[in-house]
């Protein structure tokens, strides 16, 4: 019976996908953060980015954002408020598209 338990929990953890960072994510380390970004430390919780981006270098769920600054970043994409971390907001007043980050 062991035997069964031990290939059924194998099967199961083989079974359950795995998922990768994103940017967006919290981090307190780059390592934790998606390969090629870094750990914004200067944000709540760590956040997942990329600098010096241009409009299509972001991974999907993200977009390039130019912040007033002339700094540009790849910020997690939203729909509403719904879609960020918490103590972030979609803030939708700067670029194309909304992103989640914090209001100044």
């Amino acid at each position: 019976r062991q035997g069964c338990r031990a290939l059924l929990l194998l099967l199961a953890l083989t079974l359950t996908p795995a998922c990768g960072a994103a940017i967006g994510d919290d981090c307190s380390s780059d390592s934790q953060c998606p390969s090629g970004s870094y750990c914004d430390r200067t944000m709540p919780g760590g956040y997942c980015t990329t600098m010096n981006c241009r409009p299509g270098d972001c991974p999907d769920g993200s977009v390039c954002v130019e912040f007033s600054n002339g700094e540009s970043y790849c910020m997690d994409r939203c729909a509403d408020n719904g879609d960020c971390r918490s103590d972030y907001n979609c803030i939708t007043s700067i670029g194309l598209w909304p992103f989640c980050s914090v209001e100044d």
